[in-house]
């Protein structure tokens, strides 16, 4: 019989300390509802992935990990086939940038579990929140109150616009990369992309284009839950913004086209602050595997 292990998330009790360190180190006990499947005889990966092949179909993201005897949990995948399990982790996440999951997914996850469950003879425990919906339904609205995007504009000063090759210029100066989006973006040590700069009319930057091109206004773009330490990053998208505006002849400005001094800002600082700390104190930590995974 199924039986709930994780009646609340809140609580620090030493059963539940126990019960997260037995799960997958991928697994998050803010974002995912997990079923753990304890086999009565080792299972290879090859006749687990038949098995679990109806969890992958399912709208919102699914992970499975296979604990081998040698103590390491494995994703299940053809490099693990001939790999013999003993335990299952099925995790299915409950909340992303799409919005919370329903109940027919959430329904269709659990009914999955189970029949596998009796296929395999296997005594499954659940971890995650009592009430997986409206966790999920409170989890979305917490992603879509921390879910900004802070960033400033630079555009045409009394010169006019500037050209495309002397903004490209300053921009792989300043080491940014023309991503395939048509952006330029700041990365840095295999982290996600730190900021953007993108053309305001919309058109994607491209080799071509910037060389024939007059630009009349770029945005400068920072994800704050995808980035790890975002003040940092925040005051280094500042100081590049404030030399373009400098060697482009050009003003940096507010969403309402209103010229940005230093006051402002800094309101924009103490905000993006505000944020961060809500993330953190949260359990989501900006730039985590986790949060990636949340606000993707």
């Amino acid at each position: 019989t199924p039986v709930n292990v994780d009646e609340t998330l809140a609580g620090h009790a030493q059963d539940e300390v126990q019960a997260v360190a037995s799960l997958p180190p991928t697994t998050h006990q803010q974002i995912d509802l997990t079923a753990v499947l304890f086999l009565q005889k080792a299972k290879t990966g090859a006749l687990l992935n038949q098995l679990l092949a109806a969890i992958a179909g399912l709208d919102k993201p699914t992970c499975i990990h296979g604990l081998a005897k040698d103590g390491v949990w494995y994703p299940l995948s053809t490099e693990h086939e001939a790999t013999e399990f003993t335990r299952i982790a099925c995790s299915l996440q409950l909340a992303d940038r799409s919005g919370a999951i329903s109940s027919q997914t959430l329904q269709s996850f659990q009914q999955s579990i189970d029949n596998i469950g009796l296929q395999l003879g296997a005594q499954i425990e659940w971890h995650g929140p009592a009430d997986p919906l409206r966790y999920a339904t409170e989890l979305d609205q917490f992603c879509i109150d921390v879910d900004v995007m802070v960033g400033f504009h630079l555009v045409q000063g009394a010169s006019g616009p500037f050209a495309g090759t002397k903004f490209r210029g300053l921009a792989e100066a300043a080491g940014l990369v023309l991503g395939s989006d048509g952006s330029f973006q700041c990365i840095a040590d295999n982290q996600p992309v730190l900021y953007s700069l993108v053309n305001q009319d919309k058109t994607p930057f491209s080799a071509e284009m910037l060389r024939s091109t007059l630009i009349r206004g770029i945005s400068f773009q920072l994800d704050i839950p995808r980035v790890k330490n975002s003040l940092e990053v925040f005051n280094q998208m500042v100081l590049l913004a404030r030399q373009m505006e400098n060697s482009l002849s050009a003003n940096l400005v507010d969403d309402k086209q209103r010229l940005l001094g230093d006051t402002q800002i800094e309101i924009i600082r103490q905000h993006l602050k505000k944020i961060h700390a809500k993330l953190v104190a949260r359990g989501i930590l900006p730039g985590s595997a986790s949060a990636l995974r949340l606000f993707s």
